[in-house]
């Protein structure tokens, strides 16, 4: 056995248990791009965005303002981090993009960067996402 394959088993025997046990539900809303509108320069969502019916995931949520750099050295002010088990997403039909709402705790916000944050060879095993409050 290869160190992906050991790796891969060591997350789906104990690690996944654990991150889902750590995890809160939050609902999930993705753009519903037939019905969205988008800028036909920057490809971004026009402010009348329609979404899907929500959909409940388990996520680890860490809402804290601060500054982020972007790759490229842009920064960003964000409200807090989302990060959701890859595979949970994929077997509920969930592609998380740009503007996608998350829904924790009563209060909305706004996805604005998506990272990878764990992988082993091809295989995804985390999502993490950068929330900007919505107004």
């Amino acid at each position: 056995m290869g160190l992906k394959s050991e790796v891969g088993r060591a997350w789906d025997e104990v690690l996944s248990p654990i991150f889902a046990e750590l995890s809160v539900e939050v609902a999930v809303e993705t753009l519903d791009a037939s019905a969205t509108e988008r800028d036909p320069v920057y490809g971004e969502a026009s402010p009348e965005k329609v979404y899907r019916p929500p959909v409940p995931v388990k996520a680890r949520v860490k809402l804290a303002r601060e500054r982020v750099t972007l790759p490229g050295g842009a920064s960003q002010e964000i409200d807090g981090r989302a990060v959701f088990r890859s595979d949970e997403l994929a077997a509920k039909g969930l592609r998380l993009d740009f503007g996608a709402r998350v829904t924790f705790q009563g209060e909305a916000f706004t996805v604005s960067r998506i990272e990878e944050a764990a992988a082993v060879g091809e295989r995804r095993l985390l999502t993490k996402v950068l929330l900007v409050r919505e107004a």
